[in-house]
């Protein structure tokens, strides 16, 4: 099993006013509790904790304080944004993205790290220079979409669309589009960035997309036709694969579906 929490964490000498409400409000109690939380986020999980009842309860029994007082300091920390209000509403989850900045710095020297995305504060692949994401066990539609077909089924979709229609999928934002040689757009989504992940591990996909959209816009009669654009994409990244220098690399593994972790 992969080891996800770390065994210190560090904590700044000057606290900003964030903390100081907390201890003006609650006293050095408050202070005592958050720090608590700190240890408990970077010992599990690493990056943060699930705030169930249970676990709440526990917490208070292990410190010695009752629920109540508990609950109330952190329904403060969040107020006071110690911890993320969205994740907390939206998941009952612990965490901020200086916990997460701090925590993946720290393991960015393992050889493996578990990675909840849905949970991400920061972009994961900047402060884990050398990472190589992964996707364990989740279902990528687009492993095993054959694109002819899928366009094939779409050629109903109005031709006035800015968008490839053979590409467009529903509750999807394209990542980034790329000019075409009919002057229309086509949409790179998530999916395909992850199979291009998986495919050149030494390759920072949404860097070199973007010189290929540079590339595109000055060269417009070398633009690619629909059909030839990800002919263009797989080679042009196969080129940069080949040329990235070995390295070792920090294995980030994706155990969810959520947002990529740029």
């Amino acid at each position: 099993m992969v080891r996800s929490g770390i065994p210190y964490f560090p904590l700044d000498v000057q606290l900003d006013s964030k903390f100081e409400l907390i201890e003006a409000e609650f006293g050095l109690t408050g202070f005592g509790v958050v720090v608590k939380l700190f240890q408990m986020i970077y010992g599990q999980d690493g990056y943060y904790i699930e705030w169930t009842n249970e676990v709440a309860l526990l917490f208070a029994k292990r410190i010695g304080l009752g629920g109540s007082v508990v609950s109330e300091i952190v329904e403060a920390a969040v107020r006071r944004g110690i911890f993320d209000k969205n994740n907390y509403d939206k998941y009952r989850v612990l965490t901020s993205k200086g916990i997460q900045e701090r925590y993946f710095e720290t393991v960015s020297r393992r050889k493996i790290v578990e990675v909840k995305s849905k949970y991400l504060l920061v972009k994961v692949a900047q402060i884990c220079k050398n990472a190589d994401i992964k996707w364990e066990n989740v279902d990528i539609s687009s492993k095993n979409v054959d694109i002819s077909e899928q366009s094939k089924e779409e050629k109903s979709i109005e031709e006035k669309s800015i968008l490839c229609p053979e590409q467009k999928a529903p509750d999807q934002q394209a990542k980034i589009t790329l000019p075409l040689n009919d002057k229309s757009e086509y949409p790179i989504f998530e999916d395909s960035i992850r199979r291009w992940i998986e495919l050149y591990p030494g390759v920072d996909i949404l860097s070199e997309l973007r010189k290929m959209k540079g590339w595109l816009t000055a060269n417009p009669k070398r633009r690619k036709t629909k059909s030839g654009i990800e002919r263009f994409i797989n080679g042009w990244l196969s080129r940069e694969q080949d040329k990235a220098r070995p390295r070792t690399k920090c294995e980030i593994k994706i155990l969810d579906k959520g947002e990529l972790p740029f």
